[in-house]
Parts: C-alpha cells; sequence; structure tokens
C-alpha cells in the first residue's frame, strides 16, 4: 500500500441498478477513470468508501490489477440512471456512503503523478484539492453540483459555485460537461475562468479546451461512434484526457485521444468497452 500509483483516483465506488432491474453494477467516476487510467498503461489506485457487503463491486478493477483502498461505510452510494433518447439522464440516489478525508488517503499514494477528485455525491470535502499541490490535479465536479430530494431525485446545479472550486491550486485541470453546467453559456464563461486549464463537453460534439484563466481556447471534434451504453463517457474521456495531457502537454493532442477513448467505450456495455493504448490510437488514425 505504500507503493506510488502512477494515477490515484479519489471518490466513491457506486452501486449502480439496472433499468431493467437485472441487477447492479459497479459504477462512479472512480471505477470508469481507473480502469480507463489501467487499461492505457498506468499503475491505477482508488480510494473509496464502501459497505462490506458490497465488497464485490471491487472485484473487477481489482482484477485489473488497480489498486484499491477501500474505507468501511455503513451503506454504498447507490444509483438509478435513467436514460432518455436522446441520452440525457435521470438520476435516483436511495443510498449515500460516507465521506472521504483526507486521512483515508494512504501516505503512499500521495505523490502519483495525476490524481483525479471524481465525486459523485458531495462525498469529498472542500478542502481536498489543497492537499494536491505537486501532481497534475483533475478534478470532475460533477458530484458536487449535486443534491437530492426526499424521493433520492437528483438535481444538479453549478450555481452557486461548489465550494471546492472557490481557490482551485495552480496545477488543476477542471473537466466538466456542457450538462453539469446546465446548457448556460455565462456559466460556461464563468467556470472557464476558475482553472488554468478547463474542459468543457459537449456530448457527441466537440470538447473545448480553454487555457490561460481562459484567454486561449481550443475545438476538439468528437469520433463518430455507434453508442451502445453511454454510462462513463464522461469519466472515461477525463482520465483519457489527463494521462495523454500528462505525457504531451497538448491540449488538442490529449482531447483527440481522449474522444478516441470516449467513442471506444460507448460501443460497448458498462466498463468492457474502456479500451487499451492501441484501440485508441487505431481509432485515432481512423
Amino acid at each position: 500500500m505504500e507503493d506510488r500509483p502512477d494515477y490515484l483516483v479519489i471518490g466513491h465506488v457506486a452501486k449502480d441498478l439496472l433499468p431493467d432491474g437485472s441487477g447492479v453494477r459497479a459504477g462512479g467516476t472512480a471505477t470508469y477513470s481507473a480502469l480507463t487510467a489501467q487499461r492505457l498503461g498506468l499503475q491505477a489506485a482508488i480510494v473509496t468508501a464502501i459497505a462490506p457487503e458490497d465488497e464485490a463491486l471491487l472485484n473487477e478493477v481489482r482484477d485489473a490489477g488497480v489498486w484499491v483502498c477501500a474505507v468501511p461505510s455503513e451503506q454504498t452510494t447507490t444509483f438509478r440512471n435513467v436514460y432518455d433518447a436522446d441520452g440525457r439522464r435521470t438520476q435516483f440516489l436511495s443510498k449515500q456512503a460516507r465521506v472521504i478525508e483526507w486521512s483515508d488517503v494512504p501516505v503512499g499514494w500521495r505523490g502519483a503523478e495525476i490524481v483525479h477528485l471524481g465525486p459523485i455525491a458531495q462525498e469529498l470535502p472542500a478542502s481536498m484539492p489543497s492537499n494536491f499541490l505537486y501532481c497534475l490535479l483533475g478534478i470532475t465536479p460533477q458530484g458536487w453540483m449535486r443534491s437530492w430530494d426526499k424521493t433520492g431525485l437528483v438535481q444538479h446545479s453549478a450555481w452557486p459555485m461548489p465550494a471546492p472550486l472557490e481557490k482551485l491550486p495552480a496545477n488543476a485541470f477542471l473537466i466538466l460537461s456542457i450538462e453539469d453546467l446546465g446548457y448556460n453559456q455565462e456559466l460556461v464563461d464563468y467556470y472557464v475562468k476558475v482553472a488554468p486549464l478547463v474542459a468543457v463537453t459537449h456530448a457527441a460534439g466537440e470538447a473545448l479546451l480553454h487555457g490561460g484563466q481562459g484567454k486561449r481556447k481550443i475545438g476538439v471534434p468528437a469520433m463518430a461512434a455507434h453508442p451502445i451504453d453511454p454510462t462513463g463517457a464522461g469519466d472515461v474521456f477525463a482520465a483519457a484526457l489527463l494521462v495523454r495531457y500528462r505525457e504531451t502537454a497538448d491540449p488538442a493532442e490529449s482531447a483527440r485521444f481522449a474522444h478516441a477513448a470516449a467513442a471506444y467505450a460507448i460501443e460497448g456495455w458498462g466498463t468492457e468497452g474502456i479500451p487499451g493504448r492501441g484501440n485508441v490510437l487505431e481509432r485515432m488514425g481512423a
């Protein structure tokens, strides 16, 4: 547990209830992003919180070679996702695992070259970004933008801006979708200034990469795909973007790489479509 991973993702591994009621599968940014980094050739690690009776949700990532630090929790964060014909998602949350604290992160893992904060249900404290100042710090903030009512219906709101994003460090790379921002251009214009690097994805459209506090913008088109299951596409994109940016420091090249990974991933069910590096490079070449 004291060896240092290349890619550390912190957030809840979720229990996703399948829409047809046929069972459950592991979900959450931690699952999809860690598997992506691992299949791209990095040593990935997860810090999560999960109920002991749900430890089987971690079998797939462990079998793939991902290191896991699972903090015991009374409950496991549990979602039911419903998609409409346009691929837009309605979520219901029925259970929430405990908050993940800085003290839960193994000391030997804190020096990972890439750290990805991937909250899905308000599980990371506002102080977490300030603990990682000497890495490429990826942040997918949708879990800080979620709230839910008594029925579990999840609402998304990017305003007011979540407290963890108010003072991001100079090494932060914020990755979010136009859906996270409510398709509101004023919010986009605001959010692209909160981190040195910001990527805003537009589903099957282009990703806009903003750098230099919003002074530079690059549009990178998505790649053609035949989608079967869109779940986790944003997490695959984010992980591939961070991995490639760490290798090249080229936002446009990194976004092309990430688009190729996401296009490949959505052509399979769940995590089975997450590609290896050869698959991504082949898709880019095609």
